[in-house]
Parts: structure tokens; sequence; C-alpha cells
């Protein structure tokens, strides 16, 4: 609570190693999704209220060596990877309207699903899949996608939401 309403980012990332746990990071502003590319060994991190992705590699002893951050221009969410590995995230684009939904002051919350192409440093596509105001359903959170499927989760919406991807 401390850090939503003082804005300190001191969210913290933990690596446990099976016996022992240590702090990698603790500078992420409420760090939300979390998610690791095996094949690259890369760390995805998201700031829903830094509106941004921090990228990290993942280091033998299971240090996080910061990359960079991905602007995204959404409050993201959920992280999940595709078969490529591309990054496929449930978003919240306008924070204010998900919190007054989540204390049940609004009817609805907008969603957003973006898909990130990350090639390297410096070097990714970010897509927006899907923008809706809430009615199909609100406050998105997760998008894993299979195939040419969507699959969208919502933080308290009791159903979830199919599309065909175009990709």
């Amino acid at each position: 609570m401390f850090e939503n309403y003082s804005g300190i980012a001191k969210c913290e990332t933990i690596y446990f190693d099976g016996k022992n746990y240590k702090v990698v990071n603790n500078n992420i502003a409420y760090a939300n999704g979390i998610n690791y590319d095996k094949k690259r060994d890369l760390i995805y991190i998201a700031s829903p209220r830094g509106f941004l992705i921090a990228v990290f590699e993942r280091l033998e002893n299971g240090d996080l060596k910061h990359i960079e951050n991905m602007d995204c221009g959404t409050g993201v969410g959920n992280i999940k990877l595709d078969k490529k590995g591309n990054l496929s995230i449930g978003c919240h684009p306008n924070l204010l309207v998900f919190k007054s939904y989540q204390k049940g002051k609004a009817k609805n919350a907008p969603s957003e699903i973006i898909k990130i192409n990350y090639r390297k440093k410096g070097d990714y596509d970010i897509k927006i899949l899907c923008v809706n105001d809430g009615t199909a359903i609100s406050a998105s959170t997760v998008a894993p996608i299979y195939n040419d499927l969507i699959f969208i989760g919502s933080v308290m919406d009791d159903h979830f939401l199919v599309l065909k991807s175009e990709d």
C-alpha cells in the first residue's frame, strides 16, 4: 500500500536456488508480471505503473543484469511467451478507471492486449492486438496465444474471451 501511494519503486524480485533466496532487483514500480525466456536467458518484468517491461539478462548465479526498459504506453500485466518467443501481455490502458472498477465504483474497465517481438536491446516491435472499452471483458490481465487464438483473462470477470489472431 505504501508503494501505491508514495510513488516509490520498491518491488522486489527474488531468486530461489532450491535452498536459499536473495533479492536480485528492487527498483521496479509495482512489479506485476514476470516471465523467463529460457532460450535467451532473459527475464521480463512488467511495471503497470511505469507502463514498461524491464528486460534483464539472467546471470549464472541468479543475479539480474538490466538491459533496458521497453516503454509500452499502457499498464502492463502478466507476460506470456509464445512458441516464437514473442511476449503477449494483458494490459490496463487506464489505471484510474481500473482502480475504480476494482473498488466496485465503475461498471467496466478497459482492456488492451499487446504483443512484443523482442530481438535485442533497442530492437523490438510493440503491436496492439486488441483494445476494448471493457464491455467484452474488463480489466484484462493475461493473454496467452496458442496457434492463432488469444485467450484473454480478467482480474475480476467470471469469464474469459477468446479471439482469433490476425498474425
